[in-house]
């Protein structure tokens, strides 16, 4: 026997993981596995990896029904969702507080997203997956400036940024709503688990209280929604991404819809010479200058 040639296996995480001589427990390994094996198990981690707090479990199997039926929420039956609920409570959900991947308050019958503490990989919107950033952008060659379309899709590749950060990541959020579960969790790991420098901007009271609490690595400064001079009508800076300075995300905030959150699309660059990561480290160069200078009052000198 031996080894294929799956793209699991570029993937360091997995490599590390699995390696005998691994310090990470095996039988969590085991666990972890075996909750991602199901197609409904890894749904329910990309619907929770999209959320800042925790969702009942009747939202989750309607948001469920919807996605494996390729419908609208509204459209999805009362008795889809039940059906589902069940499946849930008695069958998912257990499987993923076991491997460590949700919280499950039983009481209040509500989920919200964890990660792993051993295997920080973006598993949902994965960098396994063949021609990751070619399947938000429809490139046929992802060397230029990429642009992508959709809430989820922006996400996704802002996600893909945070795990792939081993130096630097230089993050901005405008908008209170921006700010996931699932991004929290990988900005929380790559300053813990990588060692990363990691400066958070964002004006979210409960954003920042949670990252003073749970990630006191990350440096927080509050950035200013003008900073790019955009008209104030019209589209405006939603979020920004840059990692190692040679990967970057500017994602602008589109129509706001009934439920209050605003659809999204961004444009991406990658490779150091790439014209948008030059751009974007021009324009942020006055405060990657503070950042390289390590003063002691960075924090402070950081607002855009």
């Amino acid at each position: 026997m031996a080894i294929t040639d799956h793209l699991a296996f570029e993937d360091g995480g997995i490599v590390s993981a699995t390696d005998p001589d691994s310090d990470a427990d095996s039988a969590s390994l085991d666990r972890l596995f075996r909750a991602l094996a199901d197609i409904r198990r890894r749904t329910v981690l990309d619907v929770l990896s999209h959320q800042l707090s925790p969702i009942h479990t009747e939202t989750l199997a309607r948001e469920l029904g919807a996605r494996e039926r390729d419908i609208p929420e509204s459209e999805v039956p009362t008795d889809t969702v039940d059906e589902i609920l069940m499946d849930l409570t008695h069958v998912h959900l257990p499987h993923l507080v076991d491997a460590g991947l949700i919280a499950y308050d039983t009481d209040e019958q509500t989920v919200a997203y964890e990660g792993h503490p051993q295997l920080p990989v973006p598993w949902m919107h994965s960098v396994l997956q063949p021609e990751f950033r070619q399947s938000l952008t429809g490139e046929s060659d992802p060397d230029g400036i990429g642009e992508i379309e959709g809430r989820e899709q922006v996400i996704s590749f802002g996600q893909s940024l945070c795990d792939r950060a081993d130096e630097e990541l230089f993050c901005m959020f405008t908008d209170t709503q921006l700010l996931e579960a699932g991004c929290l969790t990988r900005i929380r790991d790559a300053a813990r688990e990588r060692d990363a420098d990691v400066y958070l901007g964002t004006r979210d009271p409960v954003v920042r209280e949670y990252i003073q609490e749970n990630a006191p690595e990350v440096i927080l400064w509050e950035p200013n929604t003008d900073w790019l001079n955009l008209p104030a009508a019209g589209d405006r800076v939603g979020r920004l991404l840059l990692a190692d300075r040679e990967a970057v995300m500017l994602g602008t905030l589109l129509d706001q819809g009934t439920d209050g959150v605003h659809d999204e699309q961004a444009m991406v660059g990658e490779g150091e010479h790439n014209t948008l990561v030059t751009t974007i480290c021009q324009l942020l160069r006055p405060h990657l200058e503070e950042i390289d200078n390590d003063t002691d009052d960075i924090a402070a000198r950081l607002p855009l």
